[in-house]
């Protein structure tokens, strides 16, 4: 009996795997959104934003503005993301 049991749950979890791997390709946004975000600032004291690059939490493409060697990179979290649009 243990031997079925073992080859039903070996089955259930790649059978699971598989699913989650699924619905991780199928939403583009999931992989964008985990590159994050960069602010990039004037000078080491980070006075004033030059500009961004990135997604946000959404998976949205941020790119504003100029790049320099100052820059904080960090994830964006949403609470909620509007339905794309049509």
């Amino acid at each position: 009996m243990n031997r079925v049991f073992s080859a039903v749950a070996k089955k259930l979890i790649f059978a699971l795997v598989v699913l989650a791997i699924a619905v991780f390709a199928a939403a583009p946004g999931i992989e964008a959104a985990l590159q994050g975000l960069c602010t990039y600032y004037n000078n080491a004291q980070h006075s004033q934003i030059v500009g961004q690059r990135g997604v946000d939490c959404c998976g949205n493409p941020v790119n504003w503005g100029a790049t320099s060697s100052y820059y904080e990179c960090h994830q964006e979290y949403c609470v909620w993301c509007p339905p794309p649009e049509s």
